[in-house]
């Protein structure tokens, strides 16, 4: 470690622009999220890339050397599925307080689903420390879900038929969107309450999935029933989000979840009744004072969860020991913005459940990261520690690969090979 820093040190005159190129961690136990237990190496980034990985690397002149003996580099989070709030995107200094929370949980990618395409322009010229946005525009059907508030309603493109799907996207594609959110979705729980509403057809979703497919981005379905989840398989979807909660999955979604290389976003954080939500002292620090208030109010109102509630979460945790038996990918989403799921942490509540439900503490990572990335289509690019990779990476303390509550020790987060203030 002398003989590095000593090196780093003969930057000269260029040793600010030698820091900004390259950057070596040395000594972390490695998780590369590839299924290989963590190593002790160093990881030098150069580029915003991963450039290599071993030990005694040669490092350029003015290499900005991280001591990093006892932690743990993983690769970065993903949270595939959030809502922000629209003021968060006016302004530099707003996009970085809404998304700093992400960063603090070791999320460096997150996609985003409360934007127009119209606002997409706007968004990407903001230069701001964030984790990466994936922009995604939203399509549905007239009175459907996804379009309940004036908001949503104005930034959700409706459409009935594959003709008005293809002029839809037609439209959208200019803008560039990053993928493409559908509400394939218009069953209300089986509540006498609230009368289903209307949902898109096979015909219509392929249609939008054709288009997508051949622009390059993929196509992720807010589904909630067994039979959304078979259309949305038929028609091509990339993945599925919020999950089957009105039936266990059966051998024939199964079969064509297969088939058509479909993955499933569960997002459980969502899900997971509230009123009887214990969080652990980890997670609490992880929250704000008004959101600890807001914790301890609920339960101590001692409420009982509704009986319909109850049934849909132990089927939706079911459906997650079946799935990941089957083999099926299942990636890290928690529809973030709705009551309880709050930025950042929720990523950590989801894998956290997962953990739960069977996965190891190395397989909630993966899932989060190299999983998470391969729904995406971006296996290539992201999600692991190895050359060549982006190097999105999170330095904790403790073993989160073998025990998963070292995971909120976050200590230092690269984005693109950049570290972010998490002040």
């Amino acid at each position: 470690m002398r003989w590095l820093m000593a090196a780093a040190a003969l930057a000269g005159a260029n040793g600010a622009q030698a820091q900004e190129r390259a950057t070596l961690i040395h000594g972390a136990r490695v998780f590369e999220g590839t299924g290989k237990p963590a190593k002790i190496a160093d990881v030098l980034i150069e580029g915003g890339k991963v450039s290599r990985v071993g030990k005694k690397l040669r490092v350029p002149e003015g290499t900005q050397v991280i001591d990093a003996t006892g932690l743990t580099l993983i690769p970065g989070l993903h949270d595939l599925h959030i809502h922000t709030r629209r003021e968060a995107f006016t302004e530099a200094a707003s996009l970085h307080r809404f998304y700093l929370p992400y960063l603090r949980a070791g999320v460096t990618s997150v996609n985003e689903f409360s934007v127009s395409t119209e606002m997409m322009p706007g968004i990407r010229a903001l230069q701001a420390d964030t984790p990466h946005l994936t922009l995604a525009v939203r399509l549905g059907v007239p009175d459907g879900h996804g379009t309940e508030s004036q908001f949503t309603n104005a930034i959700t493109l409706q459409v009935t038929t594959p003709a008005e799907a293809h002029a839809a996207m037609a439209k959208a594609l200019p803008y560039k969107p990053d993928m493409v959110k559908v509400f394939n979705d218009g069953w209300r729980y089986g509540d006498p309450n609230r009368p289903d509403r209307p949902s898109m057809d096979e015909p219509t979703l392929a249609a939008i999935v054709a288009d997508a497919h051949k622009a390059g981005i993929k196509v992720m379905t807010h589904t909630v029933t067994l039979e959304g989840a078979k259309i949305a398989a038929r028609a091509g979807v990339d993945s599925v989000a919020h999950g089957v909660g009105d039936a266990l999955v059966d051998d024939e979604l199964i079969g064509l979840m297969r088939k058509h290389h479909m993955a499933y976003v569960a997002t459980l954080a969502t899900y997971e009744p509230l009123e009887t939500r214990m969080l652990a002292p980890e997670e609490l620090a992880m929250l704000t004072p008004e959101q600890r208030e807001r914790e301890t109010a609920r339960l101590a109102k001692g409420e009982a969860i509704a009986p319909y509630d109850s049934k849909r979460w132990q089927i939706m945790r079911e459906n997650i020991r079946r799935l990941k038996a089957a083999g099926i990918r299942i990636g890290v989403g928690t529809d973030t913005g709705i009551e309880g799921v709050y930025p950042g942490f929720g990523a950590l509540r989801e894998m956290r459940i997962l953990n739960e439900l069977g996965f190891t503490p190395a397989e909630a990572i993966e899932a989060g990261s190299r999983v998470s990335a391969d729904i995406m289509g971006r296996r290539k690019t992201e999600g692991t520690i190895r050359k060549g990779m982006r190097a999105d990476l999170v330095l904790t303390g403790g073993a989160p690969d073998l025990t998963f509550r070292d995971l909120y020790s976050v200590k230092r987060v690269w984005v693109a090979g950049r570290e972010v203030s998490l002040d």
